[in-house]
């Protein structure tokens, strides 16, 4: 579902107009454009919510924000990357799968 500035401004309480103008401005949320203007979705929400999470109750500060959101997003896209490794392994036969197991196993205690 889209939601338009005014929506989000009543969704997440925490944010002013101004605020999310500058992190949209700042690229810190991608919102869709549309005729009407920034069309947010749901992914764009949660951003907004860390942002006001991270300015508001950790005090982040305005110029350490890309560098925490950068970290974020490789956090996530590393826990993503491996839900889709640990898929894929889930889809292999019994025997590969305890051979890929013992093999990480092997790989751990040598680190």
């Amino acid at each position: 579902m889209s939601m338009d500035e005014r929506r989000v401004l009543a969704e997440v309480r925490r944010v002013t107009l101004r605020e999310l103008r500058f992190w949209v401005r700042e690229g810190w949320v991608k919102p869709a454009q549309s005729d009407v203007g920034p069309m947010f979705d749901e992914v764009d929400v949660a951003r907004i919510r860390l942002l006001c999470d991270l300015r508001k109750d950790m005090q982040v500060p305005t110029d350490a924000l890309p560098v925490v959101l950068t970290l974020i997003d490789r956090l996530n896209e590393t826990r993503r990357d491996l839900s889709h490794l640990a898929r894929a392994i889930d889809s292999l036969p019994d025997e590969l799968r305890a051979s890929v197991a013992e093999q990480v196993r092997r790989v751990r205690g040598k680190s």
